[in-house]
């Protein structure tokens, strides 16, 4: 399997995970317990809302709200199956999603640059309607789940979290089985990766550049290999180690015996696959 850049233009779209106060980049579980209610100003009169099995959604239109819970419990089935935690149950209650008439009641109410298309705060994602709106659910839902199961941020693991995310993102719209994302384009001519070291120190300040950010497209990248190549299964036992502290190098090779031993062994795998 060749794997190789993202096709950026169709799928690495302006989503934002941006620092505000009890945001990812933060401690989660403090900053959710005092964030389940609306930190930004709400929708304006007319709006409705909706609740699902694991949403409570507020956008305009009833129709619309019904819609947009449908997608996302669908975004939910799919990266439960792709990170095979369907097991694992959140704890604090619905996830909310707030949904904008448009960028501009967005920016206005949020205060957020032009640049970004959504962002998760405490147990709310916040976005607005346009073409980008499912893919910024399926990102920043991702996240939330992360976050979740993970119980507190670990920097060093942010390039799981986000490759995770973009990767969920490529996937948005498609079946909830667990299948293929969309193809990868080649690598641009004299391409050379970034040493894992990199990828877990040199992280980016935020996701404004994600569109044309070489770490990012190497972050889902690596994600996406270690799912397909590795298995469902063990990328779940992978996140669970993680979870109970364990260094990348146990978690490798405890989630996927007889493929890769530790985390050089996977990044030489990998790379050998990007020729």
């Amino acid at each position: 399997m060749r794997s190789g850049l993202l096709a950026l233009s169709t799928l690495l779209f302006l989503s934002a995970c941006v620092e505000v106060p009890g945001g990812m980049d933060e401690d989660h579980l403090a900053p959710r317990a005092l964030l389940t209610g609306e930190l930004f100003p709400g929708l304006d009169a007319g709006a409705s809302e909706n609740q699902s099995l694991h949403f409570f959604v507020r956008a305009y239109g009833l129709g619309r709200v019904q819609q947009i819970a449908d997608l996302a419990e669908a975004d939910y089935t799919r990266i439960m199956v792709d990170t095979n935690l369907s097991s694992f149950k959140p704890l604090g209650g619905l996830y909310k999603i707030v949904v904008y008439a448009n960028s501009e009641e967005y920016r206005r109410k949020t205060g957020q640059p032009d640049w970004s298309g959504g962002m998760s705060v405490g147990n709310t994602i916040y976005s607005y309607e346009g073409s980008s709106l499912e893919r910024t659910i399926a990102h920043e839902m991702t996240h939330l789940i992360f976050f979740e199961y993970m119980g507190r941020s670990n920097p060093d693991q942010r390039w799981v979290n986000e490759g995770l995310a973009v990767y969920e993102e490529s996937k948005a719209g498609q079946p909830t089985s667990g299948g293929m994302a969309p193809a990868l384009a080649p690598w641009p001519v004299g391409w050379q990766p970034m040493t894992m070291d990199s990828m877990i120190r040199m992280i980016p300040a935020s996701e404004r550049e994600r569109t044309v950010n070489a770490w990012y497209a190497q972050a889902v990248s690596l994600v996406r290999f270690m799912i397909e190549r590795g298995g469902r299964i063990g990328f779940s036992q992978f996140l669970g180690d993680l979870r109970q502290d364990a260094p990348f190098d146990k978690a490798i090779g405890d989630a996927f015996p007889g493929v890769w031993r530790d985390l050089p062994d996977f990044y030489a795998s990998w790379s050998r696959a990007q020729q």
